[in-house]
């Protein structure tokens, strides 16, 4: 029965490729909110505003993670100056709003953004989290970027021909002396080496590290410091292909490594191992792929949840957690950094026997139009 249920969905999607094949395939670019930096626009003052539109439907068979429906959007109107052509300074603000609640979240938003060379961009205040970091979805839950607060703090990112690479520290929790709570704080390292670029063929080498900490020395709080740490390892491999129908083809290894404090969940030790692998294709229909996925006492509070071996809030805990997935991503441009997104996940747990789905809808809107122009 479990088979012929999943042969089902598997049809289904077919059919969801079949029905958006009139729409040409450009990359994933739904996450991506950040304006690129401009230095002929120095002396201008322009006005932007990015937005996300959001509805996403988790079904999840999970002893520790229940299903639920995402659904509401965030809006950033900002003004944007370019003093110097090396600098530019961002003030806004950004209010998330979910459907069904009269509640309208708002937050600041402050950066100053400085670029003394092309390859090379260093912000203070709130930073760019395009597509989470980069970051594989085990270790940086998709939602992040729909529903989290905004990252702030301080970041550095640097590209090149061969090396790329984004560091970052997103302070969430500042205190001061006497405070009865403890100071809280995500950071990360993403790099990413080119190793071949040639003949349609790209291999590459993603190291990232990032993790959770929450502690401080000045705070009342008489709870310990804790730490969670998780890295990964890997190789992605595309080959661009000069077919009508078929665009490239992609396959990605990781292995994973956490750490995490003794007694915060079920599990009984303090850090844990897991594999990921992952193959598609890219066509002129989207982009479909398949992966596997085992963790060995596996978790960080960052991922997504269905690949952990455990949870916070709950009493239970699996020595060894494997997930069969497969996803199917349509992205459409509307206009230049505005696109239209559909998510399809499927997981596949064969201890459970159980099938998680969850499927989601994005409209992403950025533009930016000039208010006051230069004299210069």
């Amino acid at each position: 029965m479990q088979k012929s249920f999943i042969n089902r969905l598997t049809g289904t999607l077919l059919l969801l490729l079949l029905f958006f094949g009139a729409f040409s395939q450009e990359g994933s670019g739904i996450f991506v909110s950040d304006e690129p930096f401009a230095p002929q626009k120095t002396g201008n003052l322009l006005i932007a505003v990015d937005n996300l539109n959001f509805f996403k439907n988790n079904e999840y068979k999970s002893k520790y993670v229940d299903g639920y429906t995402l659904t509401g959007a965030w809006i950033r109107p900002k003004l944007l100056f370019y003093p110097d052509k090396k600098f530019r300074f961002e003030i806004g603000g950004q209010v998330l709003k979910y459907n069904g609640q009269d509640e309208y979240i708002t937050f600041p938003w402050f950066a100053a953004v400085y670029q003394p060379k092309k390859n090379l961009s260093i912000r203070m205040g709130s930073l760019n989290e395009d597509r989470n970091h980069g970051l594989i979805e085990p270790v940086m839950d998709k939602e992040h970027f729909m529903a989290g607060q905004p990252e702030a703090g301080l970041q550095a990112k640097y590209r090149n021909s061969r090396i790329a690479a984004d560091l970052w520290i997103d302070w969430q929790k500042m205190i001061f002396k006497g405070d009865p709570f403890k100071e809280r704080f995500v950071f990360g390292v993403v790099t990413e080496t080119t190793l071949i670029d040639a003949n349609k063929l790209k291999l590459t080498l993603p190291v990232t590290f990032n993790g959770l900490h929450q502690g401080g020395e000045i705070d009342t709080d008489p709870g310990l410091a804790i730490t969670h740490i998780a890295i990964s390892e890997g190789f992605k491999l595309s080959k661009k292909l000069d077919g009508a129908f078929l665009k490239s083809w992609f396959a990605e290894s990781y292995l994973l490594q956490s750490t995490y404090p003794k007694g915060e969940t079920a599990l009984p030790g303090t850090n844990g191992t897991a594999v990921y692998f992952l193959a598609g294709i890219t066509s002129g229909y989207g982009q479909i792929s398949g992966g596997y996925w085992q963790g060995s006492r596996f978790f960080t509070p960052l991922g997504m949840p269905l690949f952990q071996n455990s949870a916070l809030d709950q009493p239970y805990a699996i020595d060894q957690n494997r997930l069969w997935t497969l996803s199917y991503l349509y992205d459409r441009k509307i206009f230049d950094q505005s696109r239209f997104g559909f998510v399809f996940d499927l997981y596949y747990d064969p201890f459970t026997q159980k099938l998680s789905n969850s499927a989601a809808l994005c409209l992403m809107i950025n533009f930016s139009v000039l208010f006051r122009k230069s004299n210069l």
